[in-house]
């Protein structure tokens, strides 16, 4: 597994994977240790304490988050010992500077590819309203909309969630997200703790649907990440449920619907005829282009090379039932041949044990494959 370092320091999640989502997790506690009644100064005194770990995290979207979360709370509460908030916030802001955290708000390769990232994906939202499945978005945008960026998510848990699943999904998420903002103001420290996480996924992958839903392999991390993974969630939900829990405000609706429609339409308008269509786990170029099947030895960016400007190309290797007037078959997909007797067929470095059958048209064997075949032509 990677780990995570910045200027030679280890970065630590607490039981998560990713720092950025423990971090996450920590600016989630602070609100709810405000404004406590009877042992104010001990709450207080417990923020301080917690700011600590959030050091540890290095996490510049976790620094950004309690100082949202600070101002916030102020505000809804209308608190009128500012002094006392005053204090406290200078004295994390000292931690935070102590700590080394602000060093890292400099112009990197993670805050320049972000908006590129984002981009890429509203993209891909647009051509694709009802989805690419989840998992996919990640895989598309850096295979074939971003050059030399590779990311597994959109590095935006909204966004994922609206390019992955789309629209119906995103107007129920979304729509239930500005309700619990509207409705839930008076609920002060929930609302801060909620809409700092919705700050935190807007900023990284905090909910990570991918992982989330993966229960057999867990996204390959260990066991502790996949529980405090779902326990984020749920506890996002929860907070959720609570703030709009009450009687029903109708004003407050139709504000909330309008946003969600607004949020989940605008990105129409960047609809583009080059960007990929996904159906089926499978990207289409163009409707009838050639299918390519291939093997777990390949990768999208080792094929894209051999497959032009329109291509079938499955999201994963292995067999994928259609049919085909062209067929590429990458390595031992060869094997896949028997099932499209009625196809034209191009191999791509096919196996040591190949024979081509009749209806082969070309064979592109690898630079040191010296072998002759009956038919097709060879290429370099």
């Amino acid at each position: 597994m990677m780990e995570f370092t910045f200027d030679g320091l280890v970065r630590h999640g607490f039981g998560f994977y990713n720092p950025n989502h423990a971090a996450a997790f920590i600016c989630l506690l602070f609100p709810f240790l405000w404004g406590w009644k009877k042992y104010g100064a001990l709450g207080w005194t417990a923020t301080i304490l917690l700011t600590f770990p959030l050091v540890l995290t290095y996490s510049r979207t976790g620094a950004l988050v309690l100082i949202f979360e600070l101002v916030a709370y102020f505000f809804l509460t209308r608190n009128k010992n500012w002094k006392l908030i005053a204090a406290v916030a200078g004295g994390s802001l000292f931690i935070l500077a102590a700590g080394g955290v602000f060093a890292r708000f400099a112009i990197d390769g993670a805050v320049v590819n972000r908006p590129e990232i984002w981009l890429a994906g509203l993209k891909l939202y647009a051509k694709n309203p009802l989805g690419v499945g989840i998992g996919n978005s990640g895989l598309v945008v850096s295979n074939l909309m971003l050059e030399n960026i590779q990311c597994r998510t959109l590095v935006n848990s909204h966004l994922t969630l609206l390019a992955e699943c789309g629209l119906f999904a995103g107007l129920l998420w979304f729509g239930a997200i500005f309700y619990a903002l509207l409705h839930g103001r008076n609920k002060s420290r929930t609302w801060c703790a909620f809409a700092g996480l919705c700050l935190s996924a807007t900023c990284s992958s905090v909910f990570d649907w991918d992982l989330l839903t993966d229960f057999r392999t867990l996204g390959g991390l260990p066991l502790p990440n996949f529980i405090l993974s779902w326990m984020l969630l749920l506890v996002f939900l929860a907070m959720m449920i609570y703030l709009i829990r009450g009687r029903i405000c109708i004003k407050q609706c139709c504000i909330a619907a309008v946003m969600t429609i607004l949020t989940v339409t605008a990105p129409f308008s960047l609809w583009n005829p080059r960007t990929p269509k996904v159906d089926d786990n499978i990207i289409y170029t163009a409707a009838n282009a050639p299918l390519i099947l291939y093997d777990e030895q390949w990768t999208m960016k080792t094929i894209l090379p051999y497959c032009g400007k329109f291509f079938r190309l499955p999201m994963h290797p292995g067999f994928v039932a259609g049919k085909a007037e062209i067929l590429m078959l990458f390595g031992n997909a060869s094997e896949y041949a028997s099932r499209f007797p009625e196809s034209r067929i191009i191999y791509v470095h096919p196996p040591e044990i190949f024979t081509p059958p009749a209806n082969t048209v070309r064979i592109v064997p690898t630079p040191h494959d010296d072998r002759e075949f009956s038919c097709g032509t060879r290429r370099r």
